[in-house]
Parts: structure tokens; sequence; C-alpha cells
């Protein structure tokens, strides 16, 4: 269920189905099995002991769910050894220090983790987030007892900001968003429904920029040479009237695609090689062959300027991590195992964001069920987990009970 985007039912209904074709298998587990042989693993990937070194680099991050409790997340990857890779950051290149509920965060309540995480494993070279208040100032403050640790920014958050700033300046973004936003309601109950915009994700619209600006781009070649959706031809009248107003944004989707190709371009680069002395020099010449018209302009001076700024702190020949991609990908791996338990705030479940980074070996998988039992698990859940939603609405809805002598209503 790890790698193939399946429920635990789901997993457990195609074991069943396939036993018969795998030598030595006679039976499939249960979906509450799978689960819990999962959860081991994750645990087992959490509390194993780490080697102690400060060749490390940490990737922080917080997920949140439903209710007040956030989840931090530590996890790490020995900088020597990437320093020889240069690549984007896979699950399984990384080892899990901290997953750890929080029902109150604070900058100070970052901070205690990473110190404690420190003390297990070692003060690390760098720290990579995407710069959120409380991990952001957890890391200022840890920064203050360890100064050789440097802390740099996940590129893909800036760049969000970077172009928030450049559209927000931009009178046309606004009234294409309002467009964008009733066309959808104009077109799905028509003939022209194939046509409907995508729904655009609410929280980090600036980080899915491109879903907005392609869809535009593409409706715009579609009036400029309309053809058959089905046996019959479009309504020209009806196509004119429901996405005529695209026109008016011809030059200006122009200008915001130079602007997503901007960041494709740095996002490509940054994730690979980090932050280092010559990444501007790279760069430079790539971001501004991209450039169309001035806000495109200014983004590759802004992003250029930012680049800089993070690759001060690199050493001669010294490339720092500059993506938390990584651990985000995990997060929603994460979320999509959950599926409907995430109504239910943080569960158990929680664990096996850290299954994913373990690799799936028979020696690996043996050595963490024959380490970590079922009683570990339902022990760290105690340990580490409130009351979960859930829960507190079963409490909620359950009826009091009658009192002696009263009248029953309902």
């Amino acid at each position: 269920m790890v790698e193939g985007a399946c429920s635990l039912g789901g997993a457990s209904a195609a074991l069943r189905l396939m036993r018969d074709h795998l030598p030595g298998v006679l039976s499939a587990p249960t979906d509450d099995c799978g689960q819990m042989w999962l959860l081991r693993v994750g645990l087992y990937e959490v509390s194993r002991p780490k080697e102690k070194t400060h060749d490390r680099v940490w990737i922080v991050d917080h997920t949140i769910q439903i209710g007040v409790t956030k989840c931090l997340l530590i996890v790490s990857v020995r900088s020597s050894w990437w320093q020889n890779e240069l690549r984007p950051l896979k699950h399984q290149d990384l080892e899990f220090l901290a997953l750890e509920p929080m029902n109150s965060s604070t900058g100070e309540a970052v901070q205690q983790h990473l110190e404690r995480t420190a003390a297990e494993v070692g003060v690390p070279q760098s720290i990579v987030s995407d710069h959120g208040a409380d991990v952001r100032r957890g890391i200022a403050g840890f920064q203050e007892n360890h100064a050789e640790t440097r802390s740099t920014y996940d590129i893909a958050h800036k760049m969000a900001i970077l172009v928030k700033k450049q559209l927000t300046r931009d009178a046309r973004w606004a009234t294409y968003l309002t467009n964008f936003g009733t066309a959808r309601h104009r077109l799905q109950q028509t003939s022209l429904a194939a046509l409907t915009p995508p729904t655009p994700k609410k929280k980090a619209r600036y980080m899915n920029l491109e879903i907005l600006v392609r869809w535009g781009t593409k409706m715009l070649a579609y009036l400029d040479h309309p053809h058959p959706l089905n046996e019959d031809e479009p309504d020209l009248e009806q196509l004119n009237n429901k996405l005529g107003w695209l026109r008016e944004y011809r030059e200006a989707l122009t200008e915001w695609d130079a602007v997503i190709r901007v960041v494709a371009t740095t996002l490509q680069y940054i994730r690979a090689q980090g932050y280092h002395r010559g990444a501007v020099s790279v760069l430079k010449p790539q971001l501004e062959s991209q450039v169309k018209g001035e806000i495109s302009r200014e983004l590759v001076a802004d992003t250029l300027a930012f680049v800089d700024e993070q690759a001060s702190d690199a050493k001669q020949n010294e490339h720092l991590i500059g993506s938390s991609e990584v651990l985000e990908s995990i997060i929603g791996r994460g979320k999509r195992m959950e599926q409907q338990q995430s109504k239910s705030g943080f569960t158990r479940m929680v664990l096996a964001m850290a299954a994913t980074v373990v690799e799936p070996t028979m020696h690996v998988l043996e050595l963490a069920l024959s380490t970590v039992n079922t009683r570990a698990v339902h022990a760290w859940c105690r340990n580490h987990l409130g009351t979960s939603v859930q829960s507190q609405r079963r409490r909620a809805l359950t009826p009091l009970p009658t009192p002696a002598g009263g009248t029953e209503t309902g």
C-alpha cells in the first residue's frame, strides 16, 4: 500500500487475488494485520538507534490535521553522501529522526525537540525548512546554541512568495482569478463542460500557478481554432459567451507562462544542485532566457538575489540542500494512507509516514518486526497521541444517561 497508492483493504484484497500465483503464500493478511505490520515498521524506523555524527542535514516540517495538534517531523540525510550524488532526494535516502505530535507548537517547543534530537544523533551541519513561523523561530533558537549549524530556505516556498509579490502587483491577475472561478460554474452544466477549468487548490495558490495559467493558455488556443468536442460542431456563440473573456489576457498569459518557466527552471536546478557559490552564475543565463515582460524580469532578479544570499553560507565546493520537497512528499503519502482517518485528527496511522523511508528488504523487515511488537505500538500511541477528534465526536454525540426517576425525552 505504501508504493501502490492502495488502501489497507485494497492491499489485503490484492494479495488474496494473487496468493495462488505467489510461491509460498498460503494466505493473505487482513487489513488490520497489514496496518499493524506497517505501524511496527514505522515505529522501528523512528526508534531504532542512529549513528551519532555531525555529518547530517536535517529537513524539518510540520503537518496538521483537523483539530489543534501539529506533528513535527525531522528527517536527515548524510551531507557527504549527497555531495557526491547531487540529485533530488528520494524517500529512501532519508532517516527518520523524530515524529512528534504537539498540542502546543511554539518556537520554544520546536527548539526543545531539535535539541533533544541533536543530543541523540549529533548537531547537524544544516537544517532545511519552509520557514513556517514556529519552525523558523525554533531553528533560530537552536542556532544560538549551535552556531555551526546553517539554515536554508526551501526553494519552492520561497519562489511562491516571490511569485505572489509580483502577481499581487499585477491588476490583471486579480480579475483573471475572478473570471477563472466563475468560468467553472458557467461551463459545467453546458455542452462545453469538457472545457471546465480544474479546481485550484485554495492553499498555496501561488505554488500551483501552473494549473491556473496552463488552462487559460490551452483554452485561448481552442478559441483561436475551435474544433468538435463530440459528434457536433461547437456552438461558437456559446463558446465566445463563456470563454471570450480570455482574449483580454493573451499578453498576460504569455507573461505569466514565462513566470512558470522561471520557477520550474529554478526548482529543477536547486533540487538537484542545492545552494552553492557558483549557483548564480549557472542559473542567470538560464533564467534570463525565459524572460518575457517586466514581471518575469523582476522575478529573475529577485530569484538570483535570493539564491546568492542562500549560497553565501556554503563553503568552497560545498552544496547546501535547498529543498524540503521530499519531506512534503512523505507527508502527502502519509495523508493518502490515512484517507478517511484524517477526519479524526492524528491517529496511529501517523507512524506510516516513517515506514515510507524504509528499504523493504527481507532483512530489514524481519529486523523491524522482530524488534517492535504490537504492544510497543500501542504504548507509543498512548504516550504521543491524545484523544482523537473522532473519539471526542463520539463522546459529544452519545446521549447522557437519564437521571433516576426522570422522564426520558425523544
